[in-house]
């Protein structure tokens, strides 16, 4: 989630976007909850097993789960400072009592609320970034997108973890600097590398969005994703989707047919007893069906002209 104005770590993914937005569920996308959140921001998470080394993107304790992980990992590192910069705050502070979307860091935050709602992390980068490019997605998997956005906009742990400038980085690798280099047209104030988080978390998140729709060019990559016209082009629906459908049809088709076969039963059964009856007056010589001759030779013969004019011819 990190804004059309990113235009300069975009283009470096260019080469990776596809013309157009294809769409699949996250379990034909990502394997696992390791690939959703390995995969789905780039560099920014790795997952860890081990909970006291690894972050949580949401808690409800009164005490922020993560600011022990912090002083264990990096007990010179500084969190007293947002590290971040693109909508956030300078200083993790105190919000007001309308601070509820993003409610765990209420009480040092680095976004404002005006950040913090829906509204604006589902749109504040730009249509490119929002979740629900491949349709609606189900309350529970929007709720994961939700606090990641929050935990981004709002948690001053996520900035040791800047990739130009941040504490955590480890320069051997290559791949970050300690050191942000502001005449570095390369460098920027927004981008998270290799932060730790819980592996448990990243299985909820793929557990509650496995039958819901994303972007899956670039392997679900959410930056590469974003330099794609929303035009979406659904290749393939969900397996369990299909499966649900299906089952939905056999429940709706179900009683028609017993409907059906009740009443063939029925007409077989008045068949059966008509034929059962025709059987019986044939035998006892009084059949319900007799030939015509007989049924003629039966009638009275037509009355005579003389009759007819009332005289009688002698």
């Amino acid at each position: 989630m990190r804004g059309y104005s990113l235009l300069l770590h975009l283009l470096l993914l260019a080469s990776q976007a596809a013309a157009q937005l294809q769409c699949q569920s996250f379990a034909q996308i990502y394997d696992n909850g390791t690939e959703l959140c390995e995969n789905m921001w780039g560099d920014a998470f790795k997952v860890v097993d081990n909970i006291s080394e690894a972050y949580t993107m949401w808690f409800f304790d009164d005490q922020n789960p993560n600011a022990p992980i912090s002083q264990r990992l990096h007990p010179t590192g500084n969190t007293s400072t947002c590290n971040l910069q693109y909508l956030h705050k300078t200083l993790p502070t105190a919000e007001g009592d309308d601070f509820t979307e993003c409610h765990p860091w209420k009480e040092a935050s680095c976004c404002s609320s005006n950040t913090a709602n829906v509204t604006n992390l589902l749109n504040g980068y730009g249509p490119g970034y929002r979740w629900d490019r491949c349709g609606t997605l189900s309350q529970a998997c929007e709720r994961f997108f939700v606090q990641e956005a929050c935990f981004y906009e709002c948690s001053p742990h996520i900035g040791l973890y800047r990739r130009y400038g941040g504490h955590a980085c480890d320069p051997a690798s290559g791949q970050c600097t300690n050191v942000h280099n502001a005449s570095n047209p390369g460098h920027n104030t927004w981008e998270v590398f290799k932060m730790p988080i819980r592996r448990d978390y990243c299985d909820a998140w793929w557990t509650a969005c496995r039958n819901d729709m994303f972007c899956s060019n670039s392997g679900g990559n959410y930056f590469a994703c974003a330099l794609i016209p929303t035009t979406p082009n659904v290749t393939t629906p969900p397996p369990e989707v299909i499966t649900n459908e299906t089952t939905e049809e056999k429940e709706v088709l179900a009683p028609g047919l017993i409907a059906l076969v009740v009443i063939l039963g029925i007409l077989l059964v008045a068949v059966a007893g008509f034929l059962c009856i025709v059987y019986r007056r044939e035998k006892s010589g009084n059949p319900i069906f007799t030939p015509l001759k007989d049924r003629e030779s039966k009638m009275p013969s037509q009355p005579s002209i003389a009759m007819v004019n009332g005289k009688v011819d002698v």
